[in-house]
């Protein structure tokens, strides 16, 4: 009896046919067309560089934002202090017309002013500046007993409730300039945020073109692939067909050499 074996190129065309399929089935399973560098080798250095500015991208993203988070809250504790300045206005211009004030009305003003102060020493940390310290005046306190020059002490806001009995005057003076010094840092922190904001933007509007190319070379096109999948799967199941049809024609022939020998 005589042997009949696979032909050559129809065994190496299942075979591409089932490594083809193979192949295909492994990038619908990952979602990713580049499973090893031999899949593409150009594309797989430009994707893992854009991987990496991703990566940089929204490492500055988060930074930008808690940057940002920072800003709103010493924005947030300025406007409080601009609220307690007020009041403190209020109370200056009070107590400054003390004659028509009762001993009763002026403790009672004090009292609010210790309260007002307690409030922004409260909310201090988190504005940044230090107007309780750093915001100062002169306040006259007497005079020389020799030469009748007046004697000047520097006060700060801190002491506000002394002065505002003192020198209605000087009270004044201190609750200005620490309201402007509120202003001009609200005004530099309102500048920060819209920079940051910009910055990030600007970043995020990046990750997106960064990350739609990266998807383009790395993202399996499911419908192609799916398309190929099936493609695969009729070529190959018509390589064995045409095999095993080759196989029977040589048996065929095989018997009838058989008959005539």
């Amino acid at each position: 009896m005589s042997r009949i074996g696979f032909n050559g190129t129809g065994i190496r065309s299942i075979a591409f046919n089932q490594q083809q399929a193979l192949r295909t089935l492994e990038r619908l399973a990952t979602g990713s067309q580049i499973n090893r560098g031999a899949d593409d080798p150009a594309g797989l250095i430009a994707s893992e560089n854009f991987a990496a500015r991703l990566s940089a991208n929204q490492a500055e993203i988060t930074s930008i934002q808690r940057n940002e988070a920072f800003l709103n809250i010493r924005d947030g504790a300025l406007g409080a202090q601009l609220e307690n300045l007020g009041d403190l206005d209020g109370l200056v211009v009070m107590a400054a017309n003390e004659g028509g004030l009762t001993g009763s009305e002026l403790d009672a003003i004090r009292t609010q002013v210790n309260g007002a102060l307690d409030g922004i020493g409260r909310v201090l940390p988190a504005t940044g500046i230090d107007i309780m310290n750093d915001v100062t005046t002169q306040m006259e306190v007497g005079t020389d007993d020799v030469t009748g020059d007046p004697i000047y002490e520097e006060v700060s806001l801190r002491d506000l409730s002394r002065v505002i009995e003192q020198d209605p005057e000087a009270a004044q003076r201190l609750v200005d300039g620490a309201r402007e010094a509120v202003l001009n840092e609200r005004a530099q922190v309102g500048s920060d945020q819209r920079a940051a904001e910009a910055e990030r933007r600007v970043l995020e509007e990046e990750q997106i073109n960064v990350a739609q190319a990266y998807s383009s070379i790395r993202d399996a096109d499911y419908a192609r692939e799916s398309s190929a999948l099936v493609r695969n799967q009729i070529l190959g199941e018509a390589s064995i067909a045409a095999e095993l049809a080759s196989r029977s024609s040589s048996a065929a022939v095989l018997r009838l050499l058989d008959l005539t020998i």
